[in-house]
């Protein structure tokens, strides 16, 4: 069978098929976001002095160190991994033109996942508590006496379960390297004359690396667009961390099995976080490739350079794993070079970080941005990411760590850049890109709305509560953090600030109500008549026809906000979002 032309691949590039898998994986990732939310509420009602209220057998250390667990894991592995899933898999094909390669096992990823991780959900149900980050020998020794308060049967659960989401990883990778560096495509990247095409200059080219080269070089490497660049980063990324973890997940199995472990605590410290940490960035990466796709856009102008564009990602893909360390710099038993490594990484990612944001919002600055939903939750998106990123920075410092690292401050900072930053660009992505993926369009502006300002205001309320619980010295990952019998009355006062934590959650889940409304009346409302696309690039925005928006209304004109819809997500494409049909000419003119 010969390959498809040039003309068949861009076509059918980003398929039916491609498209439903897609939007499943969003709408899972997005259903285990609201679970992990509920989740903690449950955290904070519990340490707000509240549990009465739902019944006394939930105000518990034991129960806590259970929700820590399935909140935890739920945002960074639940949401997050199914969330990466559905990006990539439609930004591939959308921004690389190419039909993803053995698109059939999207459905093997789906379920694999949702196997794997609700067993780890189930796990934390009946009884499975070590928290999130299950460092040895919690897991079998987590108890007073020091026995764990849960059976065998529980962690047994436990590891396999994370074996088994790993495993959907693996394929998911295997689809995704494939799709990038095949040369079973007859397009531009493996056939355009003039340009080098062998395997180490595509592998430059996908990691953003040519942007180093000089100019007689760089002109002959065909370039990667930044959506891409950055899924390559971040499954490499894990590709690297993911065997050091399996061995531990294994080795968790084992004993669950009554076997002794074959290794030691401090060596299943290393193999944790050097997976745990380039997790936070595994939906992060992704994101920020599509802040290089979408701003140009809703700016109506593009890089003055590419270059730009690629310069952080070799950084950024050496750093992702390389700051693993600064976890556990008070283990005074690990290693020095690799303390000092990490604390060198902590800055360079810093850096790497520095010129995304001052190259992103220099395009922003005095441009004609669209401050529709997406733009919005992006830039809010990208203020989590600094505030966040310099509590990191701070934390990456073996000195200051001294004083932060079992505070509240560490909550603060992974708030700031998991819920702020993360969370904030996926609401905005999905915003955007649910018309192309779904036929449908929007329901309520005005829904989106109150979405994007109850998520602000109790996110960044809440990273900031813990941020200053931390600088006040008050601990973490401990179901009573006050201490009465300590000689500093000031750790009374500790309660107030817990308080005003849970205020600051209920904001932000009293926001996501309207969002999972105009989220289900979008999903059963109309299918749109004609086919929806958005625009790659800021050229495709004079180059797509514009469709007319099916619009849910009480008089077939006006939604039921008394709306027009065509500014809510994706659709118009050509004109972005926030933009009606009778601007189109206009916008056009504009660019």
């Amino acid at each position: 069978m010969q390959p498809p032309t040039t003309d068949a691949v861009k076509e059918e590039a980003l398929t039916p098929f491609t498209r439903k898998w897609s939007r499943r994986l969003l709408y899972l990732s997005f259903l285990n976001f609201i679970i992990a939310g509920v989740l903690a509420l449950f955290m904070r009602t519990d340490q707000a002095g509240s549990s009465s209220i739902l019944g006394p057998a939930l105000g518990s250390p034991q129960v806590f160190g259970q929700l820590l667990l399935a909140h935890g894991l739920g945002m960074f592995i639940g949401w997050q991994f199914p969330f990466t899933y559905g990006l990539i898999a439609y930004a591939i094909p959308k921004y690389m033109k190419r039909k993803l390669f053995s698109e059939r096992l999207l459905p093997v990823v789906f379920f694999l996942f949702a196997i794997g991780f609700y067993l780890v959900w189930a796990s934390a149900a009946t009884g499975f508590g070590p928290g999130w980050y299950f460092l040895f020998p919690l897991p079998f020794h987590g108890g007073p006496p020091g026995l764990s308060p849960w059976g065998p049967t529980q962690d047994l659960m436990f590891f396999a379960g994370m074996i088994i989401t790993n495993v959907s990883l693996f394929v998911f990778t295997y689809i995704v390297l494939g799709t990038v560096f095949s040369n079973k495509y007859q397009d531009e990247y493996n056939t355009k004359p003039g340009f080098n095409h062998s395997m180490s200059a595509k592998f430059a080219a996908s990691i953003g690396f040519d942007a180093y080269m000089p100019k007689a070089v760089r002109s002959r490497i065909f370039g990667y667009p930044p959506a891409v660049i950055a899924a390559v980063v971040t499954t490499l990324d894990m590709l690297v961390s993911a065997p050091p973890f399996l061995t531990l997940l294994g080795d968790g199995a084992w004993v669950s099995m009554n076997n002794p472990s074959f290794l030691n605590n401090l060596v299943a410290k290393n193999f944790l976080w050097i997976n745990y940490h380039p997790i936070v960035y595994y939906a992060f990466f992704p994101l920020i490739g599509m802040y290089y796709t979408l701003i140009p856009i809703l700016a109506k102008r593009n890089f003055s350079s590419s270059r730009w564009a690629k310069a952080p990602w070799p950084l950024l893909l050496i750093t992702g794993v390389g700051v693993y360390s600064h976890h556990i710099f008070i283990d005074t038993s690990q290693p020095y070079i690799l303390q000092f490594m990490s604390q060198q990484m902590s800055m360079i990612i810093g850096i790497a970080s520095g010129i995304s944001v001052f190259t992103l919002i220099a395009l922003i600055w005095r441009s004609k941005y669209e401050w529709n939903l997406t733009a919005k939750f992006i830039v809010a998106s990208i203020f989590g990411w600094v505030i966040g990123g310099i509590g990191g920075v701070e934390q990456g410092n073996i000195a200051l760590d001294e004083y932060l690292h079992n505070t509240y401050a560490v909550v603060g900072h992974f708030h700031f850049n998991g819920l702020d930053g993360i969370v904030f660009a996926g609401f905005g992505v999905l915003y955007w890109i649910l018309p192309e993926i779904s036929s449908k369009q929007w329901y309520s502006k005005s829904l989106g709305e109150i979405h994007f300002w109850g998520s602000v205001v109790g996110g960044f309320g809440l990273a900031f509560t813990f941020t200053a619980m931390g600088y006040l010295g008050v601990a973490r990952r401990e179901y009573l953090p006050v201490n009465t019998g300590l000689p500093f009355t000031v750790t009374l006062d500790y309660q107030t600030w817990l308080v005003i934590a849970f205020f600051f959650a209920i904001v932000v889940a009293a926001a996501q109500i309207p969002f999972i409304w105009n989220l289900l009346k979008t999903l059963t409302g109309p299918t749109m008549q004609k086919p929806v696309t958005t625009p790659s690039s800021l050229e495709d925005t004079i180059a797509i026809p514009v469709p007319t928006p099916m619009v849910h209304s009480v008089d077939s004109k006006q939604n039921i906000d008394g709306e027009n819809l065509a500014g809510m997500g994706g659709a118009p494409p050509s004109v972005s979002l926030g933009s009606t049909i009778n601007q189109v000419p206009k916008r056009i003119e504009e660019v």
